[in-house]
């Protein structure tokens, strides 16, 4: 069957694609046409276009693994191939069963024209263009809350002298705070990135005076959860020297006060610890639906989370599930705590009991390692980079920052996977250069149920649209092209060509079956999302139509109703036989 002998009629459906407040999920709404193909004696090939549907977080059973490899000297190495890995799950071997060496994209090369199109009249192709999609989205998210003033303007300082030095114009830079105070959305413009660096300051909230006894976050979590002897006998000899010149016969009323402190305290500590974990689970919400590569780079001097280590793991399983790297960064750079604490504040001292003085040290300590735990779980936990005590905040930035030159792709389906949500654990080991690092997720999470062949395509496709990778499973071509109907509204064409002589076509009754799914995804220059389309094509073809159909190729064509302006067009085609993808993305600029 020829394409020209399509016949082609055109219906209403109601469908749409728009990202709600929570950014987390892409739910139906809105309308969108469809078209529907019919040959002249039968129906051979038909297609039905609406806008997608996909939800971003949805169950898994195959398992994707970034990993990026350093050599001593700390530079990427992107020559190896897959049988120069090995995976464990649960310290279990597993079978790689997709492998691939990808680097940072070059800017496109000009295309050739979509084989069988001509362009139409007065469209101007993207071949004379000259704009720059966005290469990465990096979101320097600052814990103000625990931060002092002497970290802020470290930090601040550091950062401006980084990202001076570092930006391109195919990056897009957010600021987001822990406060929820000065957040400034994912932008390429300097001026706005450099205000809502200066407009970062202190914003912790709670008690800033000293109080007696003094209870230290740690101190307060080992009263009230553990019932230590030692922190509660210093908070009790602190109140009965400060409140009862230590009079013994005051003792148990200075045991309530510290206990009753160590309570209000420690309430106060887990307040501020959840509006930083907060605030990056809405930056991770937020990044979900970017396309790219994502990073998050969290600037803290860390935090106690003993008393809720599940919350720490769901943060690390949503970034997981979403595949964006938390790095952090300790804004204390070279750390060498007081054996009594900072010395602009003042300290209780017990001078009759002078064994509890090491023991407050001990927890002091103790507390500053916890907080760099945070840190680095975070970071090692989403494959991340954790940099700390280093006063070169510079550097440190630079490191936790950088976009790698090179990294791989690996996949692969759990053996006897059990649907029972717990974690598991990775381990990616290379045979042959045991000198090299490996960078990676540390693990993933089961999910909890099974899921059907239906969810695993939205997966697919969801994880490919909202990708900037080159895909090639499928030969496939894409051009666009621009008409301005006037100085306010332009038409965009998306054309796609796809070779189906790679696709496998399944026999019944002597036809030949399979579908397409094919989604036109359009983006502003930021990657915001803007408008989607999903195309679905049913093959049902005759052996002398899809001989024909193997040599000509599918052309479709998709159009939008644009401002004039700077996009990105995210093209991706999976075929339902052999599960098979590919994915292009193009840059368009129409010139005001």
């Amino acid at each position: 069957m020829r394409a020209q002998a399509l016949k082609w009629r055109r219906c209403r459906s109601r469908a749409g694609f728009v990202p709600p407040a929570a950014l987390l999920l892409l739910v139906l709404g809105g309308a969108a046409p469809c078209l529907t193909a019919q040959s002249p004696d039968a129906t051979e090939l038909s297609a039905k276009e609406t806008e997608p549907d996909y939800k971003l977080e949805v169950e898994r059973n195959l398992v994707q693994v970034r990993v990026v490899v350093r050599d001593s000297r700390g530079r990427t190495v992107g020559n190896l191939r897959k049988e120069d890995f090995q995976l464990f799950d649960n310290g279990k071997p597993q079978s790689i069963s997709h492998f691939s060496a990808e680097a940072e994209q070059a800017p496109h090369a000009p295309l050739a024209p979509v084989p069988g199109k001509e362009a139409e009249p007065g469209a101007v192709p993207e071949t004379e263009l000259n704009a720059q999609s966005p290469r990465r989205y990096l979101a320097l998210y600052f814990d103000d809350i625990h931060m002092p003033f002497e970290d802020v303007a470290g930090v601040r300082e550091a950062a401006e002298s980084y990202l001076k030095s570092a930006l391109t114009p195919a990056d897009r830079v957010a600021v987001f705070t822990a406060s929820g105070q000065g957040n400034l959305d994912f932008t390429a413009g300097w001026d706005e990135i450099e205000a809502a660096l200066r407009r970062i300051q202190p914003r912790g909230f709670g008690r800033n005076t000293q109080t007696c006894p003094e209870v230290l976050d740690y101190q307060s979590y080992l009263i009230v959860h553990e019932q230590n002897t030692f922190a509660v006998d210093i908070a009790t000899y602190e109140a009965l020297h400060c409140h009862y010149q230590d009079d013994p016969k005051y003792l148990d009323n200075a045991r309530t006060e510290a206990e009753t402190e160590a309570q209000n305290r420690l309430h106060e500590f887990e307040r501020t610890t959840e509006a930083s974990l907060r605030g990056l689970g809405e930056v991770i919400g937020r990044m979900s639906v970017l396309p790219g590569q994502r990073g998050i780079v969290l600037i803290s001097p860390g935090f106690l989370t003993v008393w809720d280590k599940l919350r720490v793991d769901q943060i690390v399983n949503r970034a997981l599930r979403r595949n964006i790297v938390i790095n952090t960064l300790d804004s204390k750079g070279l750390d060498a705590p007081l054996p009594m604490g900072e010395a602009s504040e003042e300290h209780v001292i017990t001078p009759n009991h002078p064994d509890l003085v090491g023991r407050k040290l001990e927890f002091r300590l103790s507390a500053r390692t916890l907080r760099t735990e945070t840190l680095r779980d975070l970071a090692e936990g989403t494959g991340g980079v954790y940099f700390g005590d280093n006063n070169d905040l510079v550097e440190g930035l630079q490191k936790v920052s950088e976009l790698p030159e090179s990294y791989y792709s690996l996949a692969f389906s759990p053996e006897k996977l059990k649907f029972d949500g717990r974690f598991h654990k990775l381990r990616i080991k290379l045979v042959h250069f045991p000198a090299y690092s490996v960078e990676a997720r540390r693990g993933y999470f089961a999910p909890e149920h099974s899921e059907n062949t239906q969810e695993r395509a939205k997966e697919q496709m969801a994880e490919a649209v909202f990708s900037q990778e080159r895909l090639s499973q499928i030969p496939l071509e894409v051009q666009t092209q621009f008409f301005k109907q006037n100085q306010l509204d332009a038409t965009l064409s998306v054309l796609a060509h796809v070779d189906i002589r790679s696709i496998q076509f399944r026999k019944v009754n002597g036809r030949n079956l399979n579908n397409l799914t094919v989604v036109t995804i359009l983006f502003d220059q930021n990657g915001n999302y803007l408008q989607g389309k999903e195309r679905r094509v049913d093959f049902h073809l005759r052996d002398e139509s899809l001989t024909k159909l193997a040599q000509s190729g599918l052309t479709m064509k998709t159009r939008f109703t644009v401002k004039p302006g700077t996009y990105m067009v995210r093209e991706v085609v999976r075929d339902s036989e052999g599960s098979q993808i590919s994915g292009l993305t193009r840059t368009v600029q129409i010139p005001y």
